[in-house]
């Protein structure tokens, strides 16, 4: 390999390992009115199967390797950007056990989602609950109530099939938080220096509603604000490109 080629080949590669270390962003805006950006991390093994079921497994998963970033889970409703097997997902982890107790008290909370029509979307409730989906306009409502045993099981959804420039938004209602607490219990999870992460104005409150009698709640809107192109590949493709054209000469 020449001098010249040898550079080129080793360019691309450099811009293949720069692309897939790349974060895709999205920003969400609470009903304080305060802007959070948050940059995604990859489970590439989860959510790989057909349908709409959010698997145990892939829960453990996930909560485990927050756990193991220093990430509290347990009694904790955690929203991050994910990578996964079903594209770019918002996944919302209600829950995350680390030492199973029993018996749990019962937690409640209750989330009614507006995303694009062309997402697709994952969901647990086996430890109880319901979930619907309702086609409105030019959007897709997901509705669901999610019921579990806190600290001894969890549950989660997930918005998948995310491309740049969709937005929806995510509306919670805290019906019952068991052992939960109505202050902090919502956190925003970004990826950092390859790591999970939770700076402390990423931790939000359920808002005391103001209507009487209606649970306390948080709103939250989002947008996918940067999702990197796979400049690398391009690159991999010119430099074979270029090794054929030389055979050829």
């Amino acid at each position: 390999m020449t001098p010249k080629r040898a550079w080129f080949a080793a360019t691309a590669i450099m811009a293949v390992s720069g692309s897939v270390l790349a974060n895709s962003t999205a920003s969400f805006l609470d009903a304080s009115g305060n802007t959070i950006n948050i940059a995604s991390g990859e489970f590439a093994d989860i959510l790989v199967s057909p349908g709409e079921h959010f698997s145990a497994a892939d829960m453990a998963a996930v909560n485990t390797t927050l756990q193991q970033h220093g990430i509290q889970t347990q009694g904790r409703i955690s929203i991050m950007l994910v990578e996964t097997g079903a594209g770019l997902s918002i996944l919302t982890m209600f829950d995350g056990v680390e030492i199973p107790e029993q018996p749990g008290p019962t937690s409640l909370v209750t989330m009614t989602a507006f995303v694009p029509t062309t997402a697709t979307w994952q969901y647990n409730i086996d430890a109880g609950g319901t979930f619907n989906d309702f086609p409105i306009g030019g959007e897709t409502m997901l509705n669901g109530s999610f019921i579990w045993d806190s600290g001894v099981n969890s549950e989660a959804m997930a918005v998948s099939s995310l491309a740049e420039g969709d937005s929806g938004s995510l509306f919670l209602s805290a019906f019952d938080l068991g052992d939960m607490d109505t202050n902090g219990t919502i956190q925003m999870l970004t990826m950092n220096g390859g790591a999970w992460t939770l700076p402390n104005e990423h931790i939000l409150d359920f808002e005391p509603s103001t209507n009487p009698g209606e649970p306390d709640n948080q709103y939250l809107q989002f947008q996918i604000t940067n999702i990197p192109a796979p400049s690398g590949l391009l690159l991999l493709a010119l430099a074979g490109h270029g090794r054929r054209r030389r055979r050829r000469d």
